[in-house]
């Protein structure tokens, strides 16, 4: 062997080490040893617990870290209509440590009213929708409403007015009472909460008489704490078969779908997206997780990166229209 052939011989040999010891610490290997020992994955939650995107959080996170063979927590960061937590999670190091469960508020709803602190087709990696379910049209049981054409009835009679309360501005329940006033011609004032929960306390204590709200109320609909008189989708809810859709109660082509899916900070490795993604549609096809949630009235589901991504930018201008009819603001 010449010397040019051994001196080429040890650099391919010299190359081969480098490329293997390159690839031990690249993508792949980043999914392989995704999660660390001891190193939690947080899925942050943008509302108070109780809500609709709390309860999903916590149905999941078991299997998750089941499936991780790591520990999962759920992390409560309430504030401006789930903005605080999207701005957090936007920021977070992109390692796959921190997810988020994505609402339609801070994806395809705010983005549309007023100029952000993140991109929501840019600073976020898609992972999976999670669940898709109806709202629900709730009134207080002080209130006489008895249906939906109650209600419009005494918003048109003369000098009617009705307050509704949200979750808060831009969530999916203020887009479901615009979108209730300007199909039914109704004068309705916002009246906007920081989250589901303390929006549902005083609808029950008939400080404000009606809101649109997650399947997450059954218990206190089910008690009578509540009134439910419609879902929001063109089909009934299975969870409740004997109550009317908006279109038939009265609003022709009222329909209106909510989901929750779960993200993380945009340059998240590709591997790891992809190893979250194949975890959670495991976990929302086992049936205790998908009857935990069936009993809080969603729909376990799940779906490719990109089919997540497509969703939330097909809503995104969806909500846009209707932001623009309704001439919403910021508050």
């Amino acid at each position: 062997m010449t010397i040019l052939a051994k001196f080429t011989r040890r650099l391919t040999l010299a190359a081969t080490t480098l490329a293997t010891a390159l690839a031990a610490f690249g993508p792949g290997a980043q999914a392989a040893g995704f999660p660390a020992e001891g190193r939690p994955v947080r899925i942050v939650v943008g509302f108070p617990p109780g809500g609709g995107a709390d309860v999903l959080a916590r149905a999941i996170a078991p299997g998750l870290a089941g499936k991780l063979s790591g520990n999962v927590i759920v992390e409560n960061r309430p504030g401006a209509g789930g903005l605080t937590a999207t701005e957090y999670v936007a920021k977070s190091a992109p390692d796959g440590y921190t997810l988020y469960i994505a609402t339609p508020g801070s994806f395809t709803i705010w983005p549309n009213l007023r100029k952000l602190n993140y991109d929501p087709s840019k600073d976020f990696a898609p992972i999976s929708t999670l669940v898709t379910m109806p709202n629900l049209l709730v009134v207080s049981p002080s209130t006489p409403y008895q249906s939906v054409k109650d209600v419009v009835a005494a918003a048109k009679a003369p000098g009617g007015q009705i307050d509704y309360a949200s979750g808060g501005v831009a969530t999916i329940g203020q887009i479901a009472g615009e979108q209730f006033k300007l199909m039914a011609g109704l004068k309705m004032t916002h009246v906007p909460y920081k989250g589901t929960t303390p929006a549902l306390t005083d609808v029950m204590g008939g400080l404000v008489p009606l809101t649109f709200c997650d399947p997450s109320a059954k218990g206190m609909i089910d008690s009578g704490k509540l009134r439910l008189l419609a879902v929001t989708t063109a089909k009934r809810s299975p969870l409740f078969p004997d109550t009317p859709t908006m279109d038939e109660a009265g609003v022709p082509g009222y329909d209106l779908m909510n989901w929750y899916g779960i993200v993380a900070p945009a340059g998240t490795p590709a591997e790891v997206v992809q190893r979250l993604n194949g975890a959670l549609a495991e976990v929302m096809a086992q049936p205790e997780v998908r009857q935990r949630l069936a009993a809080a009235g969603m729909e376990a589901t799940s779906s490719a990166p990109d089919g997540f991504g497509r969703l939330m930018a097909t809503e995104r201008a969806k909500w846009g229209k209707l932001v623009e009819q309704a001439g919403m603001r910021a508050e």
